[in-house]
């Protein structure tokens, strides 16, 4: 960590009082949480909460994800994740064009090095199907009988 405020830029440590950290069933709460569980099941699964009521526990629940420190906990965990996830799509991509360009220049059959090309073409976007559509909404039912009628004579080849 860097803070141009303090030492000109330098690298410094930040001390981490006992009283910033989480304890093990906060820890293990915010981990649930950030992984996707409800509220509720996640403070049954880390708590005692065996004798007390839906009520009580979904309000106890709130209250710890609302405190500061687990709701920081709970973000710094889901970006990570997040991160990982955007890392391991990243590799799989850049995997699949590379194992794609060496089909296109190595494979043994015309089809699989053509097949090869087309799908490193699409992921630029080289073979995207354009469709056109005209508004037709100021047109009178005149105008739309001729063109309706010109289109099918194109097409017809009269």
């Amino acid at each position: 960590m860097t803070d141009k405020s303090k030492g000109k830029g330098k690298p410094y440590l930040s001390v981490v009082r006992d009283a910033d950290r989480l304890t093990a069933k906060q820890e293990a709460f915010a981990q649930q949480v950030a992984e996707g569980a409800i509220l509720s099941d996640a403070y049954r699964d880390c708590y005692s909460a065996e004798n007390m009521a839906d009520r009580t526990v979904w309000t106890e629940a709130c209250r710890l994800a609302s405190n500061p420190k687990v709701a920081t906990r709970i973000k710094a965990i889901q970006t990570d994740r997040e991160s990982d996830q955007r890392m391991v799509r990243l590799r799989r991509e850049e995997y699949v064009l590379k194992r794609l360009q060496q089909e296109a220049e190595q494979a043994e059959t015309d089809g699989a090095r053509v097949r090869s090309l087309e799908l490193l073409g699409r992921t630029i976007s080289m073979f995207s199907d354009k469709v056109e559509i005209e508004q037709d909404a100021d047109k009178s039912a005149a105008e739309l009988e001729r063109d309706l009628e010109k289109r099918l004579r194109d097409l017809l080849g009269e």
